[in-house]
């Protein structure tokens, strides 16, 4: 019983991906990745944008953390790179996970 708990309570938060949440989810995601060039090597472009997702103790999720939002958050319509940034507070009790896209 309590290995489960345990098991539930840190399912949506284990800081390797995006927040789900398994009490409540509502959030929009790209592909999982790291970093990746778009049009050139080391090109970041003059516009930054930033979407987000947001979890809590893995049983609450919130945002819009894909491309389309991280764009139209900066008025970028050529996307030079794309950075997954995560942000993880004390195993995954606050877990935020970013989109962050460099353009023109």
């Amino acid at each position: 019983m309590l290995l489960t708990l345990g098991f539930l309570l840190s399912a949506g938060c284990v800081g390797t991906g995006y927040p789900v949440g398994i009490l409540y989810n509502e959030t929009s995601m790209p592909h999982q990745m790291d970093r990746m060039e778009a049009t050139g090597p080391a090109r970041t472009g003059d516009k930054m944008g930033q979407a987000c997702a947001t979890g809590i103790l893995g049983m609450v999720a919130w945002g819009d953390a894909t491309l389309d939002a991280a764009k139209k958050s900066a008025g970028i319509t050529e996307v030079h790179s794309v950075e997954f940034k995560p942000t993880l507070v004390f195993l995954g009790v606050y877990y935020q996970a970013c989109t962050v896209v460099h353009g023109k």
